[in-house]
C-alpha cells in the first residue's frame, strides 16, 4: 500500500488547515506566512516530481493471478448485484474521479448508478465521487444492484483525486487498474419478477374476512419487505401498507363481505440496504359473503274464540250443577 507522502501540493492545504486554527488574526498571518515559506524551500527543494509519486492504491474488488474478483447476480433476472469499491485516502482529498470500462484501455466506459457521485466529467467520462465526513477517510462507493449492463463480463475500474478538503482542485496520477467478473445467474422461469405470491391464491372465491394471512416466496437476499393491500388494482383505495422481515403477514383487522381485494408485495432492503426490488404481480381474491340472518321463531297461535265460548258454558254448568247439588241435600 502506498503512503501518503508530503509533497509541494499538499502544503497551501495544511497551511490553510492551520490558518483556521489560530484565532488571533496577527499570527494568524506570521503561521500562514511562515508555512509558505517551508512550502517554497520544500518545493525548491524537492521538485514537483513526488505528486507523480502519489498514486491511489485500489483495495476492493481486488484482482487475483489466478481468478478475478467475482461478483454474484440474480439468479432471476440475471443482473448484477451491489458491488463494493474502496480505496485509500490520499492525504486531504475528498473528492475523486472513477471510471468503469469494458476493457483496459479505458476506451470502452460505462457511467453506471453509483452511490456519493456527481456529475459526469464530458471528456473523460469519468464519474465524480464527493466523500462526507463519515467515509473522507475510508473512501468507499457502491455499484448500486441492476446497473451494470452485463453479466459474464470483465469490468475494469480506475480511481484518483481531482480535488482536496480545501475546496482546490488538483488531480492526482491515475491508481492501478483493478477488475471484476459479475457471474451469469441461472436459468430460471418465473412468470415476473419480484417476489412470487403464494395465499391467498390468485382469483380466489369465500376467503375469510379474518383473520387474513398472507405470504409469498423468499426474494434473494432480501431482509424486509413491503405488502399492500387495497380495494382497487391501481392500490388507490388503500387498506393497509405494512412492512415484515419475514415472507408472512397477517392483517389484524376485519375485511368487508363479498368486496374484491388487491395485493402485492416487494422487497425494500437487500442485506440491509434500503435497495428496493421489483413489484410482484397484483394478486387479487373475493371475500365470503355476510352470513344469513337466523330465522325468528314462529309465533305461537292466537286461541280461537270457539274455545273460549266453550270453556265459558262449561264453567256455568259446572256452577249451576253445584248449586244443584247443595240445594238437594239441605231438603
Amino acid at each position: 500500500m502506498s503512503v501518503c507522502k508530503l509533497n509541494p501540493l499538499t502544503c497551501p492545504h495544511i497551511a490553510y488547515i492551520i490558518w483556521l486554527k489560530v484565532t488571533d488574526m496577527k499570527n494568524r498571518n506570521l503561521v500562514f506566512g511562515l508555512m509558505l515559506v517551508i512550502c517554497i524551500a520544500l518545493a525548491i527543494s524537492t521538485g514537483c516530481e513526488s505528486l507523480h509519486n502519489n498514486s491511489l492504491v485500489s483495495l476492493c474488488p481486488l484482482n487475483n493471478t489466478v481468478a478475478q474478483y467475482r461478483t454474484g447476480a440474480d439468479p432471476v433476472t440475471g443482473r448484477n448485484g451491489q458491488v463494493d469499491l474502496a480505496w485509500e485516502q490520499l492525504c486531504l482529498a475528498t473528492g475523486y474521479e472513477l471510471q468503469i470500462a469494458k476493457d483496459k484501455d479505458f476506451t470502452l466506459r460505462i457511467n453506471p448508478e453509483i452511490s456519493s457521485s456527481g456529475h459526469i466529467a464530458a471528456v473523460t467520462g469519468a464519474i465524480y465521487l464527493n466523500m462526507d465526513e463519515t467515509n473522507m477517510t475510508n473512501p468507499a462507493a457502491w455499484i448500486a444492484p441492476g446497473a451494470l449492463p452485463e453479466a459474464g463480463a470483465i469490468y475494469w475500474w480506475r480511481i484518483r483525486v481531482y480535488k482536496s478538503a480545501t475546496g482546490q482542485l488538483a488531480w492526482s496520477p491515475w491508481s492501478e487498474a483493478r477488475s471484476f467478473i459479475i457471474k451469469p445467474g441461472f436459468i430460471i422461469t418465473t412468470p415476473y419478477y419480484g417476489a412470487m405470491l403464494l395465499s391467498p391464491a390468485n382469483g380466489c372465491v369465500g376467503c375469510k374476512v379474518k383473520p387474513v394471512s398472507f405470504s409469498w416466496s423468499p426474494y434473494q437476499d432480501a431482509t424486509k419487505y413491503q405488502i399492500d393491500l387495497a380495494k382497487d388494482p391501481e392500490f388507490k383505495q388503500m387498506v393497509v401498507t405494512a412492512t415484515t422481515s419475514t415472507t408472512a403477514y397477517e392483517y389484524s383487522g376485519t375485511l368487508d363481505y363479498s368486496t374484491n381485494y388487491f395485493w402485492r408485495v416487494k422487497a425494500i432492503e437487500i442485506n440491509s440496504q434500503p435497495i428496493p426490488s421489483d413489484w410482484s404481480a397484483t394478486f387479487s381474491f373475493q371475500t365470503a359473503s355476510a352470513p344469513a340472518t337466523p330465522a325468528a321463531a314462529p309465533a305461537e297461535p292466537a286461541t280461537p274464540v270457539w274455545v273460549w265460548v266453550i270453556i265459558a258454558i262449561s264453567a256455568i254448568l259446572v256452577i249451576v250443577t253445584l248449586i244443584l247439588i247443595l240445594r238437594t241435600r239441605r231438603s
